[in-house]
């Protein structure tokens, strides 16, 4: 109260927030104050220029750890990232709500990657994007876009879209809900409802839980019909060395009852690290395939690798806790799960899947002045529940684990 009768409007807001945080018969009233400071305030800034320009960055490097087990043949792999991003915001204030508008660029230059074919990263990439973002009282707006060029003039868009909207507020928390959206073209289509609670304070303990549902449909090879188009594609050829080469891998001609392996590694095992310059990647976020079976002397054989958009479905939560100290250092984790029944696949084994994904991970950052230095680790874990055809195909586990050093910046 002496700061406010001074006239100091600074040191009694402050005063007033602190005071507020405190639970007692005055709570209410003090809220109330804090409100009216606000909105005077808020008729002083209305009178300034409403237009404002600001810049995000963030330069790190990512030590990558990857592990691939259970059902094919364990693997582990070792690199790293150096990613940087530069985001210019302008920001357009009106009453109770801003505007902001982005556009970003980021990148990433993979070093020590070379004993990394698994996890299939390029040289470089560099992502170009657009955002718009619009925040008020109660109400948040996030949408954008992003082009991702990757070494060999490959091109991959994606697009996002975040909506939430607060329902209640009490002390220092708030209860809403959000909606998500994300598309990739090449996969997957992701889609999410979730309630949302949130606890905010200057300093102290702060949290965010969201709990939902989930929606995803992502690329997936249809299998079955592949090994069928293949084996009447050779057959039709009269290759009869292809045919005795096939079973010989596959185990006979029905696959499913046979010892099989996965076929990148046959392709290793057959014709050696040439099959890295062949299109055998990763379909289903996981593994082998994408657009055309590998062409080589051995084979006169010419498959199109037959793709399908599966569907899953199921609970997710996306968490976070963190403690900010009044040195303007926080610790921070954060939790995201998501298990996935298909509602849709390319073949009945394939709908007998279940998938658990999950993001883990803790970060420490200190921020002295407009720079905030951060240090962490995080894990991306995906397991599925296979049938007894696939076993071999994919993976049952992959983890990929991350440890972050950098800075970023606001100014």
């Amino acid at each position: 109260m002496k700061a406010e009768e001074a006239g100091d409007v600074t040191a009694a807001l402050a005063a007033f927030e602190e005071a507020v945080e405190i639970p007692g018969p005055y709570t209410e009233e003090i809220r109330e104050i804090i409100d009216d400071y606000y909105k005077a305030l808020d008729t002083v800034e209305e009178k300034k220029n409403p237009w404002s320009l600001r810049f995000l960055g963030d330069i790190g490097f990512y030590g990558l750890h990857y592990n691939e087990y259970g059902g094919v043949e364990k693997v582990s792999e070792t690199g790293g990232d150096v990613f940087f991003s530069l985001t210019p915001f302008v920001d357009y204030s009106s009453g109770d709500w801003i505007h902001s508008f982005g556009l970003g660029f980021s990148g990433d230059w993979f070093v020590a990657n070379d004993d990394m074919p698994v996890l299939d990263t390029n040289d470089w990439n560099i992502s170009v994007g657009l955002e718009y973002s619009l925040v008020g009282k109660s109400l948040m707006v996030d949408v954008g876009a992003d082009i991702k060029v990757v070494e060999g003039a490959y091109v991959s868009p994606n697009f996002y879209a975040w909506v939430e909207r607060d329902f209640y507020r009490f002390e220092k928390q708030r209860v809403g809900a959000a909606v998500w959206g994300y598309y990739d073209p090449d996969g997957p289509l992701s889609f999410a409802l979730y309630g949302s609670w949130h606890r905010t304070v200057p300093y102290g303990l702060n949290g965010s839980a969201y709990v939902g549902a989930r929606f995803e449909a992502d690329s997936a090879v249809d299998f079955v019909k592949f090994v069928e188009t293949y084996k009447n594609t050779v057959e039709d050829s009269e290759n009869e060395g292809n045919v005795e080469q096939w079973n010989s891998y596959w185990g006979g001609s029905n696959p499913m009852y046979g010892n099989w392996q996965n076929p990148m590694q046959v392709c290793l095992e057959t014709y050696g690290p040439e099959c890295y310059n062949w299109n055998i990647g990763k379909i289903d976020s996981m593994y082998w395939a994408q657009r055309n079976a590998p062409q080589n002397s051995e084979s006169t054989a010419d498959v199109s690798i037959p793709k399908y958009y599966a569907k899953w479905f199921g609970p997710t939560l996306r968490s976070q806790v963190s403690y900010k100290f009044k040195r303007n250092i926080t610790v921070e984790a954060r939790l995201n799960l998501f298990y996935g029944f298909v509602l849709d696949g390319p073949d009945s084994d394939y709908e007998k899947m279940g998938k658990f994904s999950g993001v883990w991970g803790t970060m420490l950052y200190w921020k002295p002045n407009a720079l905030t230095l951060y240090l962490g680790a995080e894990q991306f874990y995906k397991h599925y529940s296979l049938p007894k055809y696939y076993v071999g195909i994919y993976p049952r586990n992959t983890i990929l684990t991350e440890l972050k050093v950098g800075f970023k910046w606001e100014i």
